[in-house]
């Protein structure tokens, strides 16, 4: 899988933590340039900000935030946030003065501007399977003897185990899959392994997501995802055969994105070049 590559949309970039071989970014930016309107989707952990152990001290890497807002008021790329975590707490972790649209719980809550979360609707058996599994994993002993985080949403359940030794991560994920396996395909629950623990849950997924906010767009909007996780595989197929999909990551993984970015200089470097595109 290539590297992002230098842009050479408009006029060459100044940074040498763009390379490549085959010009795709640049004839992305040129559409992008092109275009009345276009979007940029992006994760948040891992992708536009470092993971910590503690979730409430994330903060994006340096210089994101403004590149975001500076993209946004341009007024001609529409910005979305996709992430698994509460789409309130990502807009408060991201501090832009003008929040954009944020796709929290995987895409399972939207919420807009205006501050307005619309959500989907869990069934009263859906509700009432997860609740079962919430009710397991906390009489488990494993989550309290090896102390791993629990994360209850109104749509899932996560286990975090992140930050623990090899040993107990690999313990931790065979006695969850143990434990919530059973509940996978009932009432529509989905079972997600993502890096550093396990979910269960009901609703929209990141490529449900990708194709309602591609409905809402003109056919020919230069689109790109980022993302790092096994989660974002869902929005990279989503976007297959209709916009740019990157893995945005310090490490490569196998997976369907077609170009693969290492955070922090080549994020800079990325949405800096969608900058100048919307400015030619």
């Amino acid at each position: 899988m290539p590297i992002l590559m230098e842009s050479e949309a408009c006029e060459k970039s100044d940074s040498s933590e763009l390379h490549s071989t085959d010009g795709q970014l640049g004839d992305f930016f040129e559409l992008v340039a092109a275009a009345s309107q276009s979007a940029l989707l992006l994760d948040f952990d891992g992708t536009l900000a470092p993971f910590r152990i503690d979730p409430t001290k994330v903060k994006p890497w340096a210089g994101v935030t403004k590149l975001l807002g500076d993209i946004q008021q341009t007024g001609r790329t529409r910005i979305a946030i996709i992430s698994g975590r509460p789409a309130r707490d990502v807009a408060f972790q991201l501090g832009m003065s003008t929040p954009p649209e944020i796709w929290g719980l995987h895409g399972a809550e939207r919420m807009l501007p205006n501050g307005r979360v619309d959500t989907d609707d869990l069934l009263p058996h859906q509700r009432s399977v997860l609740e079962a599994a919430k009710g397991v994993v906390h009489t488990d002993e494993l989550t309290s003897t090896q102390g791993l985080r629990l994360e209850e949403k109104w749509n899932a359940i996560a286990v975090h185990w992140r930050g623990k030794p090899e040993q107990s991560v690999k313990n931790a994920r065979q006695q969850m899959y143990k434990i919530l396996s059973p509940f996978a395909g009932r009432a529509g629950m989905k079972l997600l392994q993502f890096d550093g623990g396990i979910e269960l849950r009901a609703g929209r997924d990141k490529g449900g997501a990708v194709h309602l906010l591609l409905s809402e767009m003109q056919p020919d909007a230069p689109v790109a995802f980022m993302g790092d996780d096994i989660t974002d595989e869902d929005a990279f197929l989503a976007l297959a055969g209709r916009g740019l999909s990157i893995l945005t990551r310090r490490d490569w993984r196998p997976t369907a994105a077609q170009l693969w970015l290492r955070p922090p200089a080549q994020l800079r470097s990325f949405l800096s070049g969608w900058l100048r595109a919307l400015r030619c």
